[in-house]
């Protein structure tokens, strides 16, 4: 049975953050900016869409991903006492068993509380050229020392301005949905998940455990200590290699660029659909906001292990899709946020919106790349009552008829690959079967973690 299936390429619509501020701005021009911005949220959020959109040129943000991704990895390669004494000191916490020594993923999470304005608007009127600056690589909050000191603050200050990112494509959601579930749900609530994650390499996995087996001995320092440093020549060759320089991408191409507020179709990649960073899922919140990933490309020098920004695998996000039974390989600006929707915004537009079923794969060949990202998840009030308003749960990704092994517009897959594929949907719980009328969202939230990985659950053993 075959463990790949030909991905198709795609890039996600894209917004430039100066037209999502239209949204609050009390006297917008009259440009017809605003109907598109609405336009391509309908079209990239709703029914008929992939269910994800990515912003762009947003004011600082770019800096402070540049600062906190690659604190990731060196969290995760550090001993786990040194770990603990540092998260707790910024005030984050982890959710996966950080001394397992060949998980794949280590994450690290804390709470973030909006204070209900947007800080992101207030910092463009303190500084007019803020956006102008950004875009011509000028240094907004670069990095001064060891940035481990900082942790807290730039996980605190980027995951806000997600926030509000968040909030506006809500309030975009809510509008062309005709609802006005979304942006309030997400706002009376007031707090939302933050998660600084790294997905190891095989290296890092390596490194972990000869540390492990070196503690006592007092060369672990040298072994688990990781450098970072940014390319300063950069290439677009093969996978591995240093990125170009910002304003300068592989991934998307002029073509593109001058079509950015609409998914483009491209030609894919081979996806692996068993070697997987993170297993195939829905998120259940109400939208999920994600920087687009660092790519570290890391090597074991004499006294420590240093890790150099190298260009996206086959200039892809890593991120897969799965939509209208085919499989989309996501590709995204690289300073770019994407913002994702969630099975509770699903269900609060009453149908109106798409949710997205995706996975992590792992690149292939790539034994030293590593991947890192920031997320931000968004949600209603744990005792938020989820409306049932009849529409139908379960979308065209949760069947794939056994008679039709081709995607639609699509190429056409071996059995093999479509026996697989219907061992991706046997993994997720259907929607329908995790929501009852009256449900209020904490009982959803339950549900759903028991389906996916309780006892009995489908996913229990991933």
């Amino acid at each position: 049975m075959a463990e790949t299936a030909q991905a198709t390429a795609l890039d996600i619509a894209e917004l430039p953050f100066s037209d999502l501020l239209l949204l609050i701005s009390p006297d917008p021009p009259d440009d017809g900016r605003r109907g598109r911005l609405l336009a391509t949220v309908a079209t990239a959020l709703g029914r008929g869409g992939t269910g994800l959109l990515s912003i762009s040129d947003v004011p600082r943000a770019g800096a402070l991903r540049r600062r906190l991704l690659p604190l990731a990895r060196r969290l995760a390669l550090m001993d786990h006492a040194s770990r603990s004494q540092l998260l707790k000191k910024h005030g984050l916490g982890s959710d996966v068993p950080l001394k397992k020594l060949d998980r794949s993923v280590s994450s690290f999470g804390q709470l973030l509380r909006h204070s209900g304005k947007f800080h992101l608007l207030e910092s463009m009127n303190e500084e007019p050229n803020c956006l102008e600056k950004a875009l011509c690589g000028y240094a907004i909050g670069e990095p001064k020392g060891d940035d481990t000191e900082q942790l807290g603050q730039l996980v605190e200050e980027l995951g806000l301005c997600m926030m509000e990112l968040g909030i506006l494509v809500a309030r975009a959601c809510d509008i062309v949905t005709g609802g006005k579930q979304l942006e309030k749900s997400i706002t009376d609530f007031g707090t939302a998940k933050a998660r600084l994650i790294h997905y190891h390499s095989e290296l890092d996995n390596i490194i972990i455990k000869e540390s492990s087996s070196r503690r006592g001995k007092g060369s672990i320092n040298k072994i688990a200590a990781t450098a970072y440093k940014s390319c300063p020549q950069r290439s677009e060759s093969s996978q591995g290699s240093c990125i170009r320089p910002e304003g300068e991408t592989t991934a998307v191409t002029k073509k593109q660029k001058d079509s950015k507020d609409m998914p483009i179709h491209g030609q894919g990649n081979a996806v692996s659909l068993m070697n997987l960073w993170q297993e195939w899922h829905y998120d259940y919140g109400v939208l999920t906001v994600l920087t687009a990933p660092l790519f570290l490309c890391s090597t074991l020098g004499e006294e420590s292990s240093i890790s150099e920004e190298c260009s996206p695998p086959d200039g892809h996000t890593c991120l897969q899709l799965f939509s209208k039974r085919r499989i989309f390989s996501v590709r995204c600006s690289p300073e770019s946020f994407i913002v994702q929707v969630g099975e509770a915004a699903d269900i609060l537009s009453g149908g109106k919106l798409r949710s997205t079923l995706h996975a992590v794969s792992r690149p292939y060949g790539s034994a030293n790349i590593s991947r890192e990202t920031f997320v931000v998840f968004l949600q209603p009030s744990w005792d938020k009552t989820l409306p049932y308003s009849g529409h139908s749960f379960d979308g065209d990704d949760e069947s794939i008829d056994g008679d039709n092994l081709a995607f639609c517009d699509g190429p056409i897959i071996s059995s093999s690959e479509h026996k697989l594929l219907q061992e991706i949907l046997k993994k997720i719980p259907p929607l329908s079967s995790r929501v009852q009328e009256g449900m209020t969202f904490a009982e959803f939230s339950r549900q759903t973690t028991k389906q996916y990985y309780g006892g009995g659950g489908i996913q229990q053993k991933n």
